[in-house]
């Protein structure tokens, strides 16, 4: 099979990169080749790239009148991604993108006609959160098929997406890399939390949970850049533990691995996720875990078995669910053991990926002649 991989965020979203790259090994040793439309370089996918760079469209409808350097990009743009895809001549794509890129998979779909498989990481968003739903079923419904990284997203993709065939395929990881190293060197206890700076990923929650937490040795670590960062870093000041917080910027693997390793607990305090990686990564390095009850999160973080999660937007219940896994090593401990058991029995990318290119092969029709572009 010929699978070639198209996102618009393998070079700004470190998960999806993560993804595409772990998916794109296990195919090749399977014994397929690969390729990949990206907007970025992509030495991790070991196949052919081109670069192609997106502009995605408006949350809102109202705004693409404002968008005249979006009319002039749009038909460009997509005239490039179907001649990418023609050029490699793939039996499926891959799509990794959200709904503001979703024109673009259409159309790939629409003129090519090669069977697509949609890796969803995404569903419902917050009320306050700007969503277009005609965006989001236009992506699902140009997918001939979806692999939901959760129950709930794939629940999402039938319900308001219209999904014609729908299977959870959860994130994964490499247990090797997961497997062994050193932890981050760091004087004191710390919390660490991975992602970008952004809203969505509620670090300004855990920053406000620091300040509650009747512990004055433990230290917040945040791996990760994004344009909240200035006003979390004057947050951590007005609340008293600006020399607690620090901020690594985006780290490399092997510096994340560490920082998990060395933990005394992860937490993920989103406002809206799919099903995070370092929710995965964390519990397989056999760390205590924290998240909040949104998305996908609770069917991996699961309340006094995996881990603990609080309700969105609460700094008092996520200090108090840190307070009582830094006060109770046993209990950090039970959880954590549990949480590896279950990811290594479920969620290694070798497991995950058979599933997925399970899921492609399904959906590969008979190669047909695609004319250049």
């Amino acid at each position: 099979m010929r699978l070639l991989f198209l996102s618009p965020h393998y070079a700004t979203m470190g998960g999806t990169r993560l993804i595409i790259d772990a998916l794109a090994r296990e195919a090749r040793a399977a014994g397929h080749a690969v390729g990949a439309v990206v907007d970025g370089d992509a030495p991790g996918v070991g196949g052919p790239t081109t670069v192609v760079q997106p502009y995605p469209f408006p949350a809102r409808a109202s705004e693409l009148k404002r968008l005249r350097r979006f009319g002039r990009r749009f038909p460009l743009t997509a005239v490039r991604l179907v001649r990418a895809v023609r050029r490699f001549a793939p039996d499926v794509v891959s799509v990794h993108c959200v709904r503001r890129f979703a024109p673009y998979a259409a159309i790939v779909r629409r003129v090519t006609g090669v069977p697509q498989v949609l890796s969803l990481q995404e569903a419902a968003l917050p009320s306050d959160v700007p969503e277009n739903v005609r965006l989001f079923r236009m992506l699902v419904r140009a997918a001939d098929a979806v692999a939901a990284c959760s129950a709930e997203a794939a629940a999402y993709a039938t319900r308001v997406g219209r999904a014609r065939l729908v299977r959870v395929v959860p994130n994964g990881y490499d247990p090797a890399e997961l497997a062994a190293g050193q932890p981050f060197p760091h004087p004191r206890p710390y919390v660490l939390g991975v992602g970008r700076l952004e809203r969505q990923k509620g670090f300004d929650l855990l920053i406000e949970a620091l300040a509650r937490l009747a512990r004055r040795d433990v230290d917040l670590l945040l791996a990760g850049e994004g344009t909240a960062e200035r006003a979390l870093r004057e947050l951590a000041g007005a609340r008293g533990v600006g020399t607690r917080v620090r901020f690594l910027g985006t780290t490399d693997r092997p510096t994340t691995v560490a920082l998990l390793r060395g933990a005394a607990v992860v937490a993920c305090p989103s406002r809206f996720e799919g099903l995070p990686l370092v929710c995965v990564e964390a519990l397989a390095a056999g760390r205590p875990l924290v998240g909040t009850t949104v998305n996908g999160i609770p069917e991996i973080v699961v309340h006094e078995e995996t881990g603990l999660t609080v309700p969105p937007d609460d700094p008092a219940a996520l200090a108090a669910a840190l307070e009582r896994l830094l006060a109770t090593p046993a209990l950090a401990a039970t959880l954590a053991a549990r949480g590896r058991a279950r990811v290594e029995r479920e969620l290694q990318w070798p497991v995950v990926a058979r599933a997925y290119l399970a899921l492609c092969a399904e959906v590969k029709r008979p190669a047909v002649a695609m004319a250049a572009g």
